[in-house]
């Protein structure tokens, strides 16, 4: 995914249609701080249940709010998520390891 593409969510319905769509461009600065945690707590090749259930929270957030948990369970795609928890993360990654360099 190129660097400021916009990272994309589908609610999808009963017959795999979309229903809704979702997207945004950039990760709010706020959530630096829970992305790294995450990138660091969770073990992404072995999930558990509740590393799921955070991964989805911080998606949420990322998104501003605009679906809830529940829609997520009940309409998202895995695959989908997978790459947009690792957008995230590595946008977060990105800032940590190419900080801007002091004024001088």
């Amino acid at each position: 995914m190129p660097k400021n593409a916009p990272m994309v969510i589908h609610l999808y319905g009963e017959d795999n249609e979309v229903v809704k769509s979702f997207t945004r461009s950039f990760v709010p600065w706020k959530m630096l701080k829970k992305a790294v945690r995450l990138s660091q707590d969770v073990d992404f090749d072995q999930l558990k249940a509740e590393d799921v259930d955070q991964i989805a929270g911080l998606v949420v957030e990322v998104f501003g709010d605009q679906f809830t948990l529940e829609d997520l369970d009940n309409g998202a795609d895995v695959s989908e998520m997978l790459v947009v928890i690792q957008n995230i993360v590595a946008r977060a990654n990105a800032i940590q390891l190419n900080p801007t360099p002091p004024a001088g």
